[in-house]
């Protein structure tokens, strides 16, 4: 977390940085490019101007007889002949600006009468110079760019200063008194309020964590002293000599059922607090599992009308054991879905190997759209029991994920379900 938090700073100062740059580039460039098109283009009309004015004056001087004092910059004669050089002999009339022989001349050519009038200015040294005043500009340019960057580096510390510190506060907020609130450290401003949001979002799932935790432990003491009285009195009972042997055998399902309300707490416990490991739980085979299954729910199935069954998987190699509990609550639940889903007259099986086990049935299915969603809390089917919550396939995904296991599910309309959980091995386990 800390190298992902120091890359992620400098990405956002650059972000920020390159954007300023951008900016003052953007409107500097516009600026420099209309500056200078602008003075280009007023400076071309008062040239386009001037020169006109200089030819006509230039002209009325030599048709009052006047000597024009230009020689090599004033010419007159027929258009397009001899009196003119070749290299202005085409010239259209107006005003052109004509580069040679590293010289820059500014021509205006006039025609009256049927004669052709031609001026010549050379405007080298001010073209010269108007260069140089555009490499200033450019200069200037490149100046202002170097500023916004300075200026954009200094603004954008300031400005990720107080979000990296809060980024920080964030990370260490775990190690923090409950109810600690960050946003009494920065200002009313957009960072306080962000801090301000965090603190009501932390601290609202930090008391809905504290009231899970206090409901977990209530539940895991409450519920065992009954749990305890109930063991208690089924071994006070199984002294009495009155009872018979209906008698004792119903007591036997009340040990039974104890005991497995008890592994269910215990599961359930585990769940709810996430990291508490398995080791501590009775293991057992997936075949083991699937035979005492296969007899708690063969009364349910034959109420309903459907047909129960086993079938044990061809092993190369001896069962691996797992936690017992677990194993229980997958394969029950997995059962009682398909019990409650598959309808009337239909056939359930359950395949148990070393590794893995399997229910299937030749039921309605489910749409392969469904397939991701039916995993999820409170999610039922189409025609759910009463009592039913939508809870029991979410149990088998999680604890599938806190014993590294994989449930998978194959089902199409009209062509049954078959569920089937792949059992990682234990670490350490004998054949």
């Amino acid at each position: 977390m800390p190298r992902a938090r120091r890359a992620a700073r400098p990405g956002l100062a650059r972000h920020l940085v390159l954007t300023y740059v951008a900016l003052a580039l953007l409107v500097a460039g516009l600026l420099s490019w209309l500056s200078v098109w602008s003075v280009g283009k007023l400076e071309a009309h008062l040239q386009r101007i001037d020169m006109g004015m200089a030819v006509e004056r230039v002209r009325g001087d030599f048709l009052a007889g006047m000597d024009p004092g230009r020689p090599n910059r004033f010419f007159h004669g027929d258009p397009g002949s001899d009196a003119f050089p070749a290299w202005l002999r085409r010239l259209s009339p107006g005003f052109h600006k004509i580069e040679r022989e590293g010289r820059v001349w500014h021509v205006m050519v006039d025609d009256l009468d049927g004669q052709r009038y031609m001026l010549l200015r050379d405007y080298t040294d001010y073209e010269q110079s108007q260069e140089a005043s555009h490499w200033a500009a450019v200069s200037g340019l490149a100046g202002s760019l170097a500023l916004a960057f300075v200026l954009g580096s200094l603004a954008t510390r300031r400005l990720l200063r107080p979000l990296a510190r809060l980024a920080a506060q964030v990370n260490a907020r775990g190690a923090q008194p409950p109810q600690t609130r960050l946003a009494e450290d920065y200002p009313p401003d957009e960072i306080g309020q962000l801090a301000a949001a965090f603190d009501a979002t932390y601290n609202q799932l930090e008391q809905a964590l504290r009231r899970e935790r206090l409901f977990t432990a209530d539940v895991g003491h409450e519920l065992r002293t009954p749990l305890m009285v109930i063991s208690s009195s089924c071994e006070l009972l199984r002294e009495e000599q009155a009872l018979d042997a209906d008698g004792r055998a119903r007591l036997a399902r009340v040990e039974a059922a104890a005991a497995e309300m008890g592994e269910r707490l215990d599961t359930y416990l585990m769940l709810a607090r996430g990291g508490d490991p398995a080791e501590r739980f009775a293991r057992e085979s997936p075949l083991d599992t699937a035979r005492g299954q296969l007899a708690a729910w063969a009364a349910v199935a034959q109420r309903r009308g459907m047909d129960l069954s086993l079938e044990e998987a061809r092993a190369a190699a001896p069962a691996l054991q797992f936690p017992a509990p677990l194993l229980r609550a997958v394969l029950s639940n997995l059962i009682r879905n398909s019990l409650q889903y598959a309808g009337p007259q239909a056939r359930v099986v359950i395949t148990a190997g070393p590794d893995f086990m399997q229910v299937a049935d030749n039921g309605p299915g489910i749409a392969a759209e469904r397939h991701e969603a039916i995993f999820s809390p409170f999610v039922r089917g189409e025609q759910p029991d009463a009592g039913n919550l939508g809870l029991g396939l979410s149990l088998v995904q999680r604890i599938c994920e806190h014993q590294g296991w994989r449930v998978s599910l194959q089902s199409l309309p009209g062509q049954g379900s078959v569920f089937r959980v792949e059992l990682a091995a234990p670490a350490g386990a004998a054949a």
